[in-house]
């Protein structure tokens, strides 16, 4: 049915070059998708090779599929455009969070990546929170939501500050990413690409400039290479539990709500639970005897 209404549209074109020009979108729409590679069969590449593009009345113009290959001389955000935002200067938290908030949910390359029907997501939560919680990209739920970790992963996330004494009024909860990194089935999620988590920082490293935590705690392996970089060599088993620094930030590093979903047990909970302890200690909270011998 597409195909009619294109070919429709344009008459001039021969049916070989709008079936080409069809082709192009949809590998263009994959490769923005994160679908990088195709498999031809063998009648394809002959079919390929025997057609003569130079005689067709209307060209064909390239199809631009970015390499995705890691190349240490190669900039990984090239396929965006540079995110200079600049957090407005006058005006109380409230007034810089509101401005930032309609600058993200305005934001072209935002509108343009978040699916049809659904909602660009905006950190939400105290915006003078001490602790301040950063997740990996708005899935399914979130997404339907407008809110961050608002899913399965999310309840849980929230059981868990319920168990620290607090709730989530208390902290503030963000993402890496505004919108639901997109794939050709509506079912499941893939991890975002450096380039969309570099688009993307500018305006998390906003949120963090309002609210000013005391200590960033990155829920996950795909929220640390936000934050940090992308490094293949670090491994979550050898850095969770361990302090680094943003921007000059205490940050925490501990695995991500939905790992508990998959691994239930009691070491991985106590796992968890001893990297929140060190977030309460580091702001000072007050700890009870019971809450240090949670999952023990």
């Amino acid at each position: 049915m597409f195909a009619v209404a294109f070919y429709k549209k344009m008459p001039n074109i021969s049916p070989m070059s709008s079936i080409l020009n069809l082709l192009k979108l949809e590998l263009e729409s994959m490769a923005r998708s994160g679908q990088n590679f195709i498999t031809l069969s063998d009648q394809s590449v002959e079919f390929l090779k025997k057609t003569s593009l130079e005689k067709m009345s209307t060209p064909i113009l390239p199809i631009d599929i970015p390499d995705s290959s890691p190349r240490a001389e190669e900039s990984p955000q090239s396929a965006y455009p540079e995110n200079a935002l600049k957090l407005i200067s006058e005006g109380d938290k409230s007034f810089k969070y509101n401005w930032l908030r309609e600058k993200i949910l305005n934001c072209p390359i935002c509108r343009q990546h978040v699916r049809l029907g659904k909602k660009i997501v905006v950190g939400v939560g105290n915006l003078d929170a001490e602790i301040f919680f950063c997740g990996e990209a708005p899935g399914a739920d979130e997404e339907i939501a407008g809110e961050p970790f608002v899913g399965r992963a999310g309840q849980l996330l929230t059981k868990i500050i319920a168990a620290m004494g607090l709730s989530r009024s208390d902290v503030y909860i963000g993402n890496i990413m505004n919108w639901r990194p997109e794939m050709e089935s509506a079912v499941g999620n893939r991890p975002p690409t450096r380039e969309e988590m570099h688009f993307c920082l500018p305006y998390l490293e906003a949120q963090i400039e309002v609210v000013q935590p005391k200590v960033i705690v990155a829920l996950g392996a795909t929220a640390v290479n936000g934050l940090l970089g992308y490094d293949s060599s670090r491994l979550m088993k050898n850095i969770r539990g361990k302090w680094f620094q943003f921007h000059g930030l205490p940050l925490m590093v501990t695995f991500h709500p939905s790992y508990l979903l998959r691994n239930s047990t009691i070491a991985a909970k106590r796992t968890v639970w001893e990297d929140m302890l060190a977030v309460m200690e580091k702001v000072s909270m007050p700890i009870s005897e019971k809450q240090r011998n949670f999952f023990l």
